[in-house]
């Protein structure tokens, strides 16, 4: 079977997004298939095909960033897939054999208009994509005559309302880099949270709760990680680590921590939350629907409404003040993510394209 990644221009650091897609192309190599990568640095479509500006912006921007793409230094990418860089994407309408995963709004709107037959065409959501782009855009993305994979439920809900021919493809925990090493019931009072820049990651609510749960109970200390440091003063008791590997997530973070916290405003998933969760750490979080697939309140995780910074400190410090619950948090928590295995996931994901 010859595969077809269609993605946006990337940028060399970290993201839960393409470590997904980059596992999928790597398993398909494993499994006999070929498979090329195309990023795409513009997708012109009705809506915006004729600002001038935005299109002399995207030129400069492919011009500045074309040569990176091909060096991503971040994840093994396995040497048998085909990378091909781009401006615009073109549509082949002779080849109906590759079987193409759109993984771009954008892109998947400016194919739409290319081709009449959707027949070997995927798109591939990993979240509501209004967080990115025009909301109407996304909607009429959603409406689209093609085969869509979900990574999550909440998202295969909410597109079934637009389309019926929507697949739920759920993510994974990746044992080998996520896993426990120290015990749960021996942690110190460590609470850890992803710093990022897009706001619907709810950074702010995330530090003003942290700080909140300080005032009320000043004994632990704050571990922030992430590819963008925060901008903003921290207290004394915050240390931010920046680009970590996952050897250093798993070992200095995760493991480390008795509670992480994600206080994002809408999640596709939540994998920082999971590999979390897989190495131990009692999960309080906010309900941002990528949560709903692994945190289930008072059982696996304390669950608060969007925004809520009293709620998510209050929350902090009851399982930083009560090791029992803590504990059964975690354990809870571990056991649901431990089921959540690539293998299932890859079989799925295959079967769809197949």
């Amino acid at each position: 079977m010859n595969v077809e990644f269609i993605i946006k221009f990337t940028e060399d650091r970290p993201t839960g997004g393409h470590k997904i897609i980059f596992d999928y192309a790597n398993e398909l190599i494993k499994t006999g298939n070929r498979v090329s990568f195309v990023f795409v640095a513009d997708s012109p479509f009705n809506n915006r095909r004729y600002n001038k500006i935005k299109s002399v912006v995207h030129y400069l921007d492919y011009l500045k960033r074309k040569n990176n793409q091909k060096n991503i230094s971040w994840y093994k990418i396995d040497s048998n897939i085909n990378i091909k860089v781009k401006y615009k994407y073109d549509t082949d309408l002779v080849d109906l054999e590759t079987k193409k995963i759109v993984c771009d709004v954008g892109l998947m709107m400016y194919i739409s208009e290319k081709v009449k037959n959707f027949n070997n065409y995927f798109y591939f959501i990993q979240h509501d994509e209004k967080i990115y782009t025009d909301e109407n855009i996304v909607r009429e993305a959603w409406k689209l005559p093609v085969k869509k994979i979900v990574v999550a439920t909440w998202l295969f809900n909410l597109i079934k309302n637009y389309d019926s021919n929507v697949f739920l493809v759920k993510n994974y925990i990746n044992k080998t880099d996520f896993h426990l090493i120290n015990p749960i019931d021996n942690r110190k009072k460590i609470v850890s949270m992803l710093i990022h820049s897009n706001p619907y990651k709810g950074t702010d609510t995330g530090i003003q709760a942290l700080i909140k749960a300080y005032e009320l109970y000043p004994n632990f200390k704050v571990l922030l990680f992430g590819n963008f440091e925060y901008s903003g003063t921290l207290p004394n008791n915050f240390t931010f680590l920046g680009k970590l590997s996952s050897k250093e997530l798993r070992e200095n973070v995760y493991n480390e921590s008795s509670v992480f916290l994600m206080p994002s405003i809408l999640e596709g998933w939540g994998l920082v939350a999971t590999e979390a969760m897989a190495c131990g750490a009692a999960l309080v979080s906010t309900a941002n629907g990528g949560v709903d697939d692994f945190g289930i309140d008072n059982y696996s995780a304390l669950v608060n409404d969007v925004g809520d910074v009293n709620g998510l400190a209050y929350s902090i410090v009851k399982l930083l003040k009560n090791d029992q619950e803590r504990i059964l948090i975690a354990n809870n928590g571990l056991d649901i993510v431990n089921k959540l295995i690539f293998e299932k996931s890859y079989s799925t994901f295959e079967s769809v394209i197949l």
